[in-house]
């Protein structure tokens, strides 16, 4: 991304928002954010520190703001792979290609910021608790959606799907893990292919 412009003091903010948090998810992506300082943050925006604490308040308030956006990011990214990837059990497998072929980018390679920050703040961090319920509700609702597709068109069983989207839930989180510890290739291709062992004994 290119470096967004430097406001001059006195002078309405001359930088464009979304382009700042795009380089801002990308360093606490990387970093952490307790290994993420405020001249870490100016250096990788561009944007001097006055301007940057008048636009998104203190460093825990700019990180609260980066990661509500990240998990709504997160959550329309998951949504558009589930529609693409179609029904029954094949449409199961499908979303699980796709979320590997993902991995396998450089920004899929990182994990997901959100779990990574729960390992890291759940407990030091006021109001984090609240960032990790509301991604696990979330997740918890993309694994629901797909586990009903394991179901024979126009059957319902709320017990099962609910008993399979808890299953998928901690799947996808101990994914999110594994990648995020750059495991390797094979071990997380052997991750990928456990799931789908398991997807296809609902069958």
């Amino acid at each position: 991304m290119s470096p967004t412009l430097t406001p001059t003091a006195g002078r309405p903010r001359a930088f464009d928002e979304e382009a700042v948090l795009n380089q801002l998810t990308a360093l606490f992506w990387q970093q952490g954010y307790g290994n993420t300082s405020m001249t870490d943050i100016v250096e990788a925006s561009g944007v001097h520190k006055p301007s940057l604490y008048r636009t998104f308040g203190s460093k825990e308030e700019l990180f609260a703001t980066v990661l509500r956006r990240y998990l709504s990011e997160r959550m329309t990214m998951l949504t558009q792979l589930r529609a693409e990837s179609g029904p029954g059990i094949d449409g199961i497998h499908t979303f699980f290609d796709k979320f590997e072929e993902f991995a396998g980018t450089d920004e899929g390679s990182l994990g997901c910021l959100m779990v990574m920050s729960a390992n890291e703040l759940r407990g030091s961090t006021p109001g984090y608790e609240d960032f990790s319920v509301e991604n696990s509700l979330a997740l918890r609702l993309q694994m629901t959606a797909l586990a009903a597709l394991a179901l024979p068109e126009a059957t319902e069983d709320d017990a099962l799907t609910a008993q399979r989207a808890e299953l998928l839930s901690l799947l996808f989180f101990g994914l999110q893990v594994t990648i995020r510890s750059q495991a390797g290739t094979e071990q997380v291709r052997s991750a990928f292919a456990a799931i789908h062992a398991l997807i296809d004994t609902w069958r």
